[in-house]
C-alpha cells in the first residue's frame, strides 16, 4: 500500500515539473545560442552570426546577455565585409565592381559607410551597447571596437599619433582588460611605423635621426610587452616576428 502510495506521488511531482517551465531551462537555451554564435564568429560564418544574433534578439529582448550579443553581431558584421570585400579586394578585383557586388548582396543590413579608402561597418551596434550598457563587463572590448581607425596615414606622422592616443585611452579606461596583449601590439605597429617615417620619410623635412631612435625604442618595448603577458595569444607571435623584423631591418610601412 505505502509503496503504491508513494509512486502515485512520485508520478504527481514529476508530472508538474513537466508542466512547469523552469527559468533554468531558457537561461540554458540563451547559453547555448551564444555558444554557436561565438563558434559561428570563430568559424568565419559571419552571416549566419548575424541572423543568429538577430534571432537571439527578438526571442530574449530582455536577456542579460543583451550586451554579448551586441558586441557579437558588431564582431559579424566587421568580418562580414572584411571577408567578402576588403580581402577580394586585396586579392585584385577592382575596388569599385567589390564595392558594387558587395552592397547589392548585403546592403539590406544598412550598416555600412563608403569612405575613399572602401566600405566599413558603421559600427553601430558596438555604439549601441555602450549607450545601454555602460558597465558591461565587455565594455572595453566594444570601446576597442570604436576606435576611429585612420587607414591612411599619407606618410606623415599624425595618424599614427592618433591612433596610438585612442589605444592608450583603452588602456586607461579599462586597466585590467584582457585585450592587453593586443592593444600593446597595435602601439607597438604604430611606434614603428612612426620610426619609419622619421627614419625613411621621402621628405627629407620630415626624417629626424633623433626621433626616429626614440620611436624605435618605444616601439621595441611595447612588442616585448606583449611577450611579457601571462596569457598566450596570436598577438604573441605577431610581437615576435615583429622583433625579429625589425632587428633584420624589415619595414611594414615604407617600403625599400
Amino acid at each position: 500500500m505505502y509503496r503504491i502510495t508513494y509512486f502515485f506521488l512520485l508520478g504527481a511531482f514529476l508530472s508538474s515539473c513537466v508542466l512547469l517551465p523552469t527559468l533554468e531551462f531558457k537561461v540554458g537555451d540563451e547559453a547555448l545560442q551564444l555558444q554557436e554564435i561565438t563558434k559561428m564568429i570563430d568559424d568565419r560564418f559571419y552571416e549566419q552570426a548575424v541572423q543568429r544574433c538577430q534571432e537571439f534578439m527578438k526571442k530574449f529582448p530582455k536577456s542579460k546577455s543583451s550586451d554579448v550579443v551586441l558586441l557579437r553581431v558588431g564582431q559579424a558584421f566587421e568580418g562580414l565585409v572584411e571577408e567578402e570585400y576588403h580581402q577580394v579586394v586585396r586579392e585584385g578585383a577592382a575596388a569599385e565592381i567589390a564595392k558594387k557586388q558587395f552592397l547589392e548582396k548585403y546592403g539590406h543590413y544598412q550598416c555600412w559607410v563608403e569612405k575613399p579608402e572602401g566600405v566599413f561597418y558603421d559600427l553601430k551596434h558596438y555604439q549601441e551597447m555602450m549607450d545601454k550598457f555602460p558597465e558591461s563587463n565587455y565594455a572595453d572590448e566594444a570601446a576597442y571596437h570604436l576606435i576611429p581607425w585612420v587607414y591612411d596615414y599619407q606618410g606623415l606622422p599624425e595618424g599614427s599619433l592618433k591612433e596610438i592616443g585612442y589605444l592608450e585611452k583603452v588602456l586607461q579606461d579599462y586597466p585590467t582588460t584582457s585585450l592587453k596583449p593586443e592593444l600593446y601590439y597595435q602601439i607597438g605597429y604604430r611606434l614603428q611605423i612612426l620610426y619609419e617615417i622619421y627614419a625613411f620619410s621621402p621628405d627629407a623635412a620630415l626624417r629626424s635621426a633623433e626621433e626616429a631612435k626614440r620611436y624605435r625604442e618605444k616601439a621595441l618595448y611595447f612588442y616585448r610587452l606583449v611577450l611579457t603577458q601571462p596569457t598566450q595569444s596570436k598577438f604573441s607571435r605577431s610581437a615576435w616576428e615583429a622583433l625579429k623584423g625589425m632587428e633584420e631591418g624589415k619595414r611594414v610601412y615604407l617600403k625599400e
